[in-house]
């Protein structure tokens, strides 16, 4: 599938290569203009006499001749022509024969021998300012081979279509940026299918027909009583078939379908609820209303709050390239002086899937009932609960193995900041420290708990004014011009000061339930929804953040 492109432009393809082969050192090609006006343009432009082309490649080995000052490269591959107003090689262009038939030529230039004065050769000053020029020439195919390889790669592993490829390396996109596109595409996947790996393409009634009690009650009393067992059909059919498509093999749990976790429910059963039940037993559920799991999941963190990104329906391990050191500048001493190319300096950043449970009670005479409204309590507190006790509590604190690593624990993050006795002078010393590795990117603000952002409102920034470091409510509010928010995931003394989009949250979207009846909740008739959920937490660029946890008055 070889595009014909308009100046190498990949948004402007106006025909497609249909064949090609080398004849006699020249390779030949067939294409097929589009039956578009744009391609009806250029063809317009050949007629008129435009004969320019030239040839988008891909270089996958070349080797060096320090003796003539050469790069030759010895094995490429075309991945795109293009007609050209101003061609890299005059020496190539179009040849018509008959009226759909174009020739494209692509020379390579043969080594030449060395310049001589009768039996000397070039002068020595002229020979080690070739090999410098070789050196860096070498330098950048090797380092191009790396960027085309790594863009390669990550189009894999991450699914990206083949044109996007394309793009990126064509036109010579540094693999950093292709890294934050990459990210740019899979958050937007993320909301468009939100749990992937556990989606059955479930129709619109099934989805709503689907009843997390019966699923539970089949786990709970199945074994004691059939009625539940076949009252469960659909839900243990369904949790098979998500086990199968995950290659797992289920005995004691239910694996819900994705569609269930991003539905709403209906309005006129939640409008039927808030009816029948005032006050704060229903008033609370108006703000589950429209919302499914993944969603009141994702609108209870804290870190999605303040900006982090979230990447869902995601299936296997993700990569990440990111760059960790970038070329220096050299100045030539003068003609012929050596230079040493120095490029940029790439890392790779890894996501894996980590297991985050949390535990819900629900009264057995509850869990017997069939209260829709009752159930989209159960999931929502389920939802909040991972998010709270889960994903923001390991976002803050993670200490990695068999959780995500946190900010606090991420190596490369700025720790010890000082804010004993704070001042306006040690919080703004928060933000110089990220803006010194030209860190503080999109979504910069300000996290500390209660206690924290009381501190920091009742600090004037000078003396015998109303200027508190915190303005605004303590919930919410902004800290020297940046936005600020208070929650008890920091521990006493904690605040932190970062760049959130350079947080990434990577969602599985596979919830997993099971049952406990152990220990005290026999005795009182509970029964415990133990849910499971995977995520993992990545800090594209450990310098956007800035951790203290000294903060006292």
């Amino acid at each position: 599938a070889m595009p014909l492109l308009f100046n190498h432009n990949a948004d402007d393809p106006i025909g497609m290569v249909d064949s090609g082969e080398l004849q006699e050192g020249r390779l030949v090609v067939d294409a097929t203009l589009f039956e578009t006006e744009r391609a009806r343009e250029v063809e317009a432009m050949l007629v008129g006499g435009l004969r320019n082309v030239s040839v988008g490649y891909r270089i996958y080995d070349a080797e060096e001749d320090p003796k003539l000052g050469q790069v030759r490269v010895t094995d490429w591959e075309p991945y795109e022509a293009s007609i050209v107003t101003i061609p890299a090689d005059p020496t190539v262009g179009l040849g018509r024969s008959g009226e759909q038939e174009f020739e494209v030529e692509f020379r390579s230039n043969p080594a030449q021998p060395a310049a001589t004065k009768g039996d000397t050769t070039v002068s020595e000053e002229k020979t080690a300012a070739a090999g410098a020029s070789a050196d860096v020439k070498v330098s950048a195919v090797e380092a191009e081979r790396e960027r085309r390889d790594g863009i390669i790669n990550l189009c894999k592993v991450n699914k990206i279509d083949s044109r996007v490829e394309t793009r990126w390396i064509a036109e010579g996109t540094p693999l950093s940026v292709v890294a934050k596109e990459l990210l740019d595409v899979m958050e937007e996947r993320g909301k468009q299918r939100p749990a992937v790996a556990a989606e059955l393409g479930l129709s619109k009634n099934e989805t709503q027909k689907y009843s997390l009690f019966r699923a539970i009650r089949a786990l709970k009393f199945g074994g004691q009583n059939s009625k539940f067992l076949s009252e469960a059909g659909f839900e243990i059919e369904c949790s098979q078939a998500v086990a199968r498509k995950l290659g797992r093999d289920l005995t004691t749990s239910i694996l819900v379908p994705a569609e269930v976790l991003t539905r709403s429910l209906s309005t006129d059963v939640m409008t039927r609820a808030m009816a029948t039940t005032p006050g704060a037993a229903g008033g609370f559920l108006v703000n589950v209303e429209n919302l499914g799991f993944i969603d009141i999941l994702r609108n209870r963190s804290v870190a999605k709050a303040m900006g982090a990104r979230v990447l869902s329906g995601l299936e296997g391990n993700v990569t990440f390239a990111r760059q960790t050191g970038k070329p220096s500048v050299t100045w030539q001493g003068g003609e012929g002086v050596s230079v040493t190319a120095a490029d940029q300096t790439l890392g790779q950043l890894a996501m894996t899937p980590k297991t985050a449970i949390v535990i819900t009670d629900v009264s057995e005479q509850l869990l017997r009932q069939s209260n829709p409204s009752a159930e989209q309590f159960v999931m929502a507190d389920l939802a909040a609960n991972i998010a709270i006790d889960g994903v923001d509590a390991a976002v803050i604190n993670g200490v990695g193995g068999a959780q995500p690593i946190g900010i606090k624990n991420t190596a490369g993050v700025t720790t010890g900041q000082d804010a004993a006795t704070v001042t306006y002078a040690k919080v703004l010393a928060f933000v110089t420290a990220a803006g010194a590795s030209n860190a503080i990117r999109g979504n910069p603000g300000f996290v500390t708990n209660i206690a924290g952002a009381a501190v920091l409102a009742q600090k004037s920034r000078f003396a015998n004014t109303d200027t508190p470091l915190w303005q605004g409510n303590l919930l919410d509010g902004s800290v020297v011009g940046f936005r600020a928010m208070s929650s008890e995931q920091l521990a006493s003394g904690n605040m932190i000061f970062g760049s959130w989009d350079e947080l990434v949250i990577g969602e599985w979207g596979v919830l997993e339930l099971a049952t406990d009846t152990g220990g005290t909740r026999f005795n009182t008739a509970q029964v415990g929804i133990r849910a499971m959920w995977m995520v993992d937490v990545m800090i594209r660029y450990p310098q956007a953040f800035v951790v203290s946890t000294t903060l006292a008055a």
